[in-house]
């Protein structure tokens, strides 16, 4: 499990529901349509109310840039779509001497497929792709639904109103908020096994919506956790994680965005030689995890990469059963040795049987140089009954690291969140039902009235 460094302040969850309460999205959707509908009657009843909703529900993302975006395709598109749709409209009642009928002929609904395609081609011509879709809609709704219509051109006017109003409704309700005071100041740190997620290792779109949510609001956040980079990559996909990472259980400090290392703590060269000898005398093969020129190398001694399939059961199948999972990864750069790697180690990783790696530890602690290193026991990317020893120098630790980090930060305070109450602040015993983001919510931004100005924003 990840465990992150600190006081232990225990964080209870509670039972799940069996009916969970409804979201922001959905009760900001309630609340658009029901403006749209205000707004409607406050029109004396002109125009549609249908567009005005759809356009609002369309409009209430996640994201307020998501919500700007496509409110202006869903504005744009309607504006083009109404343009060739009054055109195709005057041209018809030109030749039809003032008055199409719904049963129009075949050559009316063969010039409106023209039409479509004039429509789709200027907004290529205009780059404004993304509206394509509205702007048929809108033109099909105009020249089908409304062509017996008194005065169809009232309808082109309402039509753009409606949607328009629909936009202006969801940006409204989407922008207003809880006066919530919000603390940029402190560095948040969380694990990520059992406290982001649970054993199937999928973040929930409720957990990925609120951190980006939180991080574009200004909070310094990052995670601490025993994988390396390449792995939190993958768990974290979607996450804009803006500020450096802690990782490989403390030996790295590694920065998202610019793929770079700022911080590696390595084991000296005749440490790392004793732990490959050590471990060639008890017959096991590993991996020899190394960063060379801002690379993550991973050596492997004692067994062949894409050798002869080894035998079931040994420990060769094991290792080649993590290298399968993680191959794929362009994070990741494997190679065979045959010699003791000891230059740019970070640290040794050998996979097997539960109460092999557990006698395998008690072993190396009976070492004269035991005192020199650090041990680790996983089951994550492990089968049942196999666990993952890790074995680091000394010096690497997520607590000393993450004072490195806060350093780098220029963060006042840290508040980490993990799974063992003697080692965090904040211990969140389930991942389940986003309990990490809900707490993480009360201490970021709690609801204040010196958060005023926080009240309406995007």
């Amino acid at each position: 499990m990840d465990m992150m460094g600190g006081n232990g302040e225990d964080i209870a969850v509670k039972k799940q529901q069996r009916l969970p309460l409804p979201g922001q999205r959905i009760l900001r959707s309630v609340l658009a349509a029901l403006l749209c509908m205000v707004i409607y009657f406050a029109r004396g009843r002109r125009g549609t109310p249908f567009y005005s909703i759809i356009a609002a529900l369309q409009c209430i993302q996640p994201y307020a840039v998501n919500m700007l975006k496509v409110g202006r395709n869903r504005i744009i598109g309607t504006l083009t779509g109404a343009f060739w749709g009054s055109v195709f409209l005057f041209g018809a009642l030109w030749l039809s001497g003032g008055r199409v009928e719904y049963d129009t002929s075949l050559v009316y609904y063969a010039g409106l497929a023209v039409f479509i395609g004039i429509d789709l081609y200027s907004t290529v011509l205009l780059r404004i792709r993304e509206s394509s879709y509205f702007s048929t809609v809108v033109l099909l709704s105009i020249t089908m639904n409304h062509i017996g219509d008194l005065d169809p051109y009232l309808f082109v006017f309402n039509r753009t109103m409606d949607t328009i109003i629909g936009v202006g409704a969801a940006i409204v309700i989407n922008s207003l908020h809880l006066p919530r005071d919000r603390d940029c100041e402190t560095l948040f740190v969380s694990g990520v096994d059992h406290v982001l997620f649970r054993e199937d290792r999928h973040l929930s779109p409720f957990t990925r919506v609120q951190l980006n949510r939180f991080i574009q609001d200004g909070m310094r956040f990052s995670v601490s956790t025993r994988q390396t980079p390449a792995t939190v990559r993958e768990l974290m996909a979607g996450v804009d994680l803006r500020l450096p990472i802690i990782a490989m259980d403390g030996a790295v400090l590694y920065d998202m965005k610019t793929r770079t290392y700022l911080r590696t703590i390595k084991m000296d060269r005749t440490l790392a030689e004793e732990v490959g000898r050590f471990l060639d005398r008890k017959n096991k093969p590993f991996y020899i995890n190394t960063v060379e020129e801002n690379l993550l190398v991973i050596y492997s001694r004692g067994y062949r990469l894409n050798g002869p399939a080894p035998e079931p059961g040994s420990p060769e199948e094991a290792m080649r059963v993590l290298y399968e999972r993680k191959k794929n990864s362009p994070y990741r750069n494997y190679v065979n040795t045959d010699s003791l790697v000891t230059e740019n180690v970070l640290y040794h990783l050998v996979i097997g049987p539960e109460e092999e790696m557990k006698s395998l530890r008690e072993a190396l602690m009976r070492e004269p140089w035991a005192g020199e290193i650090r041990t680790s026991l996983d089951t994550f990317d492990c089968r049942e009954g196999e666990r993952i020893l890790r074995i680091y120098s000394r010096q690497a630790t997520r607590r000393a690291m993450l004072e490195e980090l806060a350093a780098y930060t220029g963060a006042a305070r840290t508040v980490l969140f993990g799974t063992t109450q003697d080692e965090c602040d904040v211990r969140i015993p389930d991942a389940g039902g986003g309990s990490m983001v809900k707490e993480l919510k009360k201490r970021f931004e709690p609801v204040s009235l010196k958060g005023w100005r926080h009240i309406l924003r995007l």
